[in-house]
């Protein structure tokens, strides 16, 4: 006698998590690369000015675009100089303010009058830089490790033991999104799971029966369709889910659907990511530097989030 087979692994829902990360990888090293190289170059005017002084306001409102302020003070060898110092944004500064300054005595020697003071726009320039780079490694970590961590866990969920249900495939839409749920009745009441796409579910009648690996009183089971794993993409929920909300017409005949699909409907929610671009742009007055770093790597991670929510690939070509 031969046992039954063991449920097959639901490798689209492997591929799906991981082509959700590749471009955030892609895209995070390539801006840890640019920015790494950067910060050499912003740092160095700093770095050759080892002179400090105390000067004083002379006026302000200067170019470039109003942010200049000159500034009088005397150098390391006693004699009187006037410095440009240009700050962030513009802003008035009374005449005779004392400021501390940074200049570089070969520079000044050389007919060059920059000077430097703490948060000015060469001190915000070094700032930005060393933000977005700990910015992008951190969004690096965050996004690999939730997706290792869901790759792995909902892999160990096929150890638990079973339970047998009723399980009825559902379609849930909420703003561009579709996703494919499940509601199982199981011996601890109905429940709603939110779950990545199989062709099983296609096939399968409503009111059908399926086994969850794991406890259904808890938070996270697995589903078994037709000999199919089908990974949850989030908790049981005790209530219906929100949104437009129908059962899935039942296609026998139902096969593999390819990945471009899903990530021809996915890929619009990435048209958001100027907007945040620009807001972060705006908080943070980093301009055009930080507007462009936060909308590239937001068109990834954008695109990364719903690979989390589940899928259904083909609720498109669906009534």
């Amino acid at each position: 006698m031969t046992g039954t087979p063991a449920p097959r692994p639901h490798t689209r829902a492997r591929t799906q998590l991981l082509l959700g990360l590749l471009p955030v990888l892609v895209v995070g090293v390539v801006l840890l690369v640019v920015l790494a190289v950067r910060l050499p170059a912003v740092q160095a005017p700093l770095a050759a000015a080892d002179s400090t002084a105390t000067a004083t306001v002379v006026r302000d409102g200067l170019d470039p675009a109003g942010r200049g302020v000159e500034v009088a003070f005397a150098d390391v060898g006693g004699t009187d100089r006037t410095g440009l110092l240009v700050l962030r944004s513009a802003q008035e500064v009374a005449a005779d303010t004392p400021v501390a300054v940074q200049y570089d005595p070969a520079a000044l020697g050389s007919g060059s009058n920059r000077v430097y003071a703490d948060g000015d726009a060469a001190h915000g320039a070094v700032g930005d830089v060393v933000f977005g780079l700990v910015l992008v490694l951190l969004v690096l970590l965050v996004v690999t490790a939730l997706t290792t961590w869901r790759l792995v866990s909902r892999a160990r969920m096929a150890r638990r033991p079973t339970t047998a249900v009723t399980a009825t495939h559902l379609l849930v839409g909420r703003g561009l999104l579709v996703r494919s749920w499940l509601e199982l009745v199981t011996p601890t009441g109905v429940r709603w799971l939110p779950v990545h796409w199989a062709p099983e579910l296609d096939r399968l009648p409503p009111d059908s029966a399926a086994l969850v690996h794991g406890d259904p009183s808890s938070s996270l089971v697995l589903p078994v369709v037709g000999g199919q794993q089908v990974w949850p993409s989030g908790r049981l929920r005790r209530s219906a889910p929100r949104g437009d909300t129908r059962q899935a017409p039942v296609d026998p005949d139902a096969g593999p659907v390819g990945m471009g699909r899903q990530v021809r409907g996915d890929v619009v929610v990435t048209v958001l990511a100027p907007v945040l671009g620009l807001l972060w742009a705006y908080v943070d007055g980093s301009g055009a530097a930080g507007f462009a770093v936060a909308t590239a790597l937001s068109v990834p991670v954008l695109f990364w989030l719903p690979q989390l929510l589940g899928s259904d690939p083909s609720a498109t070509s669906r009534g």
